[in-house]
């Protein structure tokens, strides 16, 4: 069907419904057609005027309020007296609402006309009359829609009578006991101590404060320990029917709980977090990991209509749960001694490690994480040193090498706690990612030094370079608050260093005379950054990462020979080497 044809199609629906109204109404209000006469049309046309200018489109409530002007008269509520009309009309929003809204407005305007007219000593109509007539008109029109809409495939549901919530409780019950990993004060400053914390306190749903869009819980995963309830207690204002209102409903991966009636008065339940795995390369190998909640419905049904006042309506609140498990770590590094690389290849030994990593208290491998820092990132150290060691062997002209070595990256202590935790809203709003730490770590903690002697143009000269420095990760972290959000505070735990070459020349005795002279700074560096970044192995936490590189090293000479005069060059020493570039897992 075209546009322009179904268009016509419901101009001519609502000129059929104006029709079937002015004939009901002149049947059960016969003194105002024979009054009107001839303007008993137009005075149909008008309030179904007025009635649009209210806001009102659905037909049954366009009808309602028809029918109120043979009670009142026309446009009854813009005369004095009728202040209260004039209040529920602006409550309904003035322009075409939702046929939900426009339903509570006409019934509202209906209920408290009943009422004004039992107030009214002689009124001229019965306030049964009233009734009588409003129970017609809706049993009449019920089944159509809207205005454009005429007949839709299900009509919008038409309850009677007041039907809607006083207030609802939502809490959390004491059956898991919330803990967290705290730092002691006082005498027990610096100790880590697992704390109770308080389980947050109810919500509560009235007509002041409305449902929140997010309800958080911390609940553990089904068959990982003991499950969260989450109890709902409903108090109704108004009924349409005990046996059908209220209707609290609970859905998610379990399927749909329902208790109804008298039932759904004091209700509770467990909830369980989703089940998260831990990451690929265990325990503790990434940090802060925000998993995703169990998304669950809530819902509270009723009919959603007052006869005064603004209702609170059906409740709909989408129910998050995330992990309550809390994590606790605690790394300990030695620092390094200075060990021989050159001459010959030698072993690299590994900085001594020691990590503890707990779950709610409860110990766990951490033969992985310590692998991880002495395999894995000192590994990774012993490979960029022999590569720097081989790079120094193949300058050409450099006899007698050596090299010895001190360098400890991330070596220290570091001790934090991470997990799930209620945020400032407890209840109403998403749980955050606690995140505390205490770092007294060095980054990087170098010490290299390369010596031989160096043959160039017919000089001879004892050569020493040595990059040395110390790169301090010392930090406290705290964040268990929504702002600034983690990954600003997180991103922050971070040093980089850059430790620039230094270089001294001996000149040897040599039969010719020349002699190699420095003629201004070397240039190059050891250059890089440590500390946690964001996980780059496919899981939502932070790694811990370590980047180590060697700018070219270059340095200015000049060779002055009693026959030949002076010489001016710049000698490479070293190439530019990816010394490691290593992260956690």
């Amino acid at each position: 069907m075209r546009p322009d044809d179904a268009a016509t199609l419901e101009d001519a629906a609502w000129r059929t419904f104006v029709k079937r109204l002015a004939d009901l109404l002149a049947g059960l209000w016969p003194a105002m057609p024979e009054r009107l006469g001839d303007r008993y049309p137009a005075f149909i046309d008008l309030a179904v005027q007025q009635a649009g200018e209210q806001g009102l489109t659905r037909v049954a409530s366009v009808a309602r309020f028809v029918n109120l002007w043979f009670v009142w008269g026309p446009a009854y509520h813009e005369r004095p007296g009728f202040e209260w009309a004039l209040a529920i009309l602006a409550a309904g929003g003035g322009t075409a609402a939702a046929a939900s809204r426009d339903w509570l407005t006409v019934h509202q305007l209906v209920q408290r006309s009943l009422t004004e007219l039992q107030r009214l000593p002689g009124a001229r109509i019965e306030p049964q009359a009233l009734a009588d007539a409003d129970t017609q008109v809706m049993a009449a029109f019920a089944g159509l829609g809207s205005q454009g809409r005429m007949h839709p495939t299900e009509p919008p549901p038409a309850p009677h009578a007041a039907c809607d919530l006083e207030a609802a409780d939502i809490r959390v019950l004491d059956d898991i006991a919330l803990m967290q990993y705290r730092l002691g004060q006082g005498a027990t400053a610096g100790d880590w101590q697992r704390s109770a914390i308080a389980t947050p306190p109810a919500l509560r749903i009235d007509a002041s404060r409305p449902v929140p869009k997010l309800v958080a819980m911390l609940s553990n995963p089904a068959g990982q320990g003991p499950q969260a309830r989450l109890q709902v207690r409903v108090r109704a204002m108004a009924l349409c029917h005990g046996d059908v209102h209220p209707v609290l409903g609970f859905s998610g991966p379990h399927g749909r709980w329902v208790w109804t009636g008298h039932e759904s008065k004091a209700a509770s339940w467990p909830v369980a977090a989703r089940d998260q795995p831990l990451p690929r390369a265990g325990p503790g190998s990434a940090i802060a990991e925000e998993t995703s909640p169990e998304l669950q419905r809530l819902e509270i049904e009723v009919c959603g209509l007052r006869d005064e006042g603004e209702p609170i309506g059906p409740v709909q609140a989408l129910v998050s749960v995330w992990p309550v498990a809390q994590w606790w770590l605690d790394l300990q590094r030695a620092a390094p001694e200075t060990q021989p690389v050159l001459p010959g290849p030698r072993a690299w030994q590994a900085s001594r490690s020691r990590c503890r990593i707990e779950r709610d208290g409860v110990v766990q491998e951490g033969a992985a994480l310590q692998q991880q820092f002495e395999t894995g990132l000192d590994g990774a150290a012993a490979v960029g040193l022999q590569a720097l060691a081989a790079a120094w062997e193949s300058l050409p002209g450099l006899t007698s090498v050596r090299m010895d070595a001190l360098l400890g990256l991330l070596v220290g202590k570091a001790s934090m706690t991470w997990g799930w935790a209620y945020g400032p809203g407890g209840l109403d709003g998403p749980a955050l990612m606690r995140v505390v730490a205490q770092l007294d770590l060095n980054g990087c903690l170098a010490d290299l030094q390369l010596g031989g002697e160096l043959a160039l143009l017919g000089t001879r000269s004892r050569l020493t370079v040595r990059l040395a420095g110390q790169a301090a990760l010392r930090q406290t972290v705290q964040h268990d608050t929504p702002t600034p959000p983690l990954s600003e505070v997180l991103l922050a735990v971070v040093t980089r260093w850059r430790f620039p070459i230094e270089l001294t020349l001996e000149p040897l005795a040599n039969g010719a005379g020349s002699v190699l002279q420095l003629t201004g700074p070397a240039t190059g560096a050891l250059v890089g950054e440590a500390g946690l970044r964001p996980c780059t192995k496919g899981c939502s936490g932070w790694e811990w990462f370590v980047g180590l590189r060697l700018e070219p090293v270059a340095v200015p000479l000049q060779i002055t020979d009693p026959l030949l005069g002076q010489q001016q060059l710049l000698q490479p020493l070293l190439p530019a080497l990816t010394l490691v570039n290593w992260s956690l897992g």
